[in-house]
């Protein structure tokens, strides 16, 4: 199995004492609140970053959630944005291997900034995961346990579910759509036509519904 070394850094995960999240001269986010809505939610996002490769996978990992919540999302160019993707400065990295960093709804100074890494050489859909995985994040998931699951924190290679734990998670601090509740979600499914779909193909093991047992919707490696 290939293995990338990349991590992501949750900041409030990975060091647990800190009382804040991470912050940098980035234009505030006035409607940062609106990530923390039960019912539905419109999201403004601002694409403050100067690849425009990285703007579209980002824009398709927002169209995910917003089939996975009951969101809705829009761009927004102003400081009346909800969620701001910008190209982070080299001193939020400790090293180039750190893919992205999302702040913490959770935690004070919480503007729903996501950085990526500019050093950082993603293809289009481990941009797409990276995607996912920091906009998870902003509302609310947590590093996942399992290799599979796209908040799973220190690989892409297999990483294309949203599994029944997140889901739950997920259904804790937002209101879902209903077809999803208690259902494991392939992220790769809106991805495969823009993607290396043959390097895809031997990716289609279906997940199981939450009756089943974990081991049985794990899959076997390679």
């Amino acid at each position: 199995m290939r293995l990338l070394p990349l991590l992501f850094v949750c900041l409030g995960a990975l060091k647990a004492g800190t009382p804040s999240n991470w912050t940098g001269n980035y234009s505030p986010c006035n409607q940062h609140a609106r990530l923390l809505g039960r019912d539905h939610i419109d999201l403004g996002v601002r694409l403050s970053t100067a690849n425009p490769v990285l703007a579209r996978q980002f824009r398709r990992a927002m169209d995910f959630w917003a089939s996975i919540v009951d969101l809705s999302w829009h761009e927004d160019d102003s400081e009346d944005c909800a969620v701001q993707l910008v190209d982070g400065e080299k001193t939020l990295f400790e090293t180039q291997a750190i893919a992205a960093r999302s702040q913490l709804p959770d935690r004070p100074d919480f503007q729903g900034w996501i950085a990526f890494n500019p050093r950082n050489q993603l293809s289009k859909i481990d941009l797409y995961r990276v995607s996912i995985h920091e906009i998870g994040h902003l509302l609310g998931l947590q590093h996942s346990t399992s290799p599979h699951s796209v908040m799973y924190g220190f690989e892409l290679d297999d990483q294309d579910w949203l599994d029944t734990t997140d889901i739950a998670v997920l259904s804790a601090h937002h209101k879902l759509r209903g077809e999803q509740a208690g259902q494991a979600v392939r992220i790769v499914k809106d991805a495969i036509d823009s993607f290396d779909t043959r390097a895809l193909a031997h990716r289609g093991w279906p997940p199981q519904r939450s009756t089943e047992s974990e081991a049985a919707r794990v899959k076997p490696k390679k």
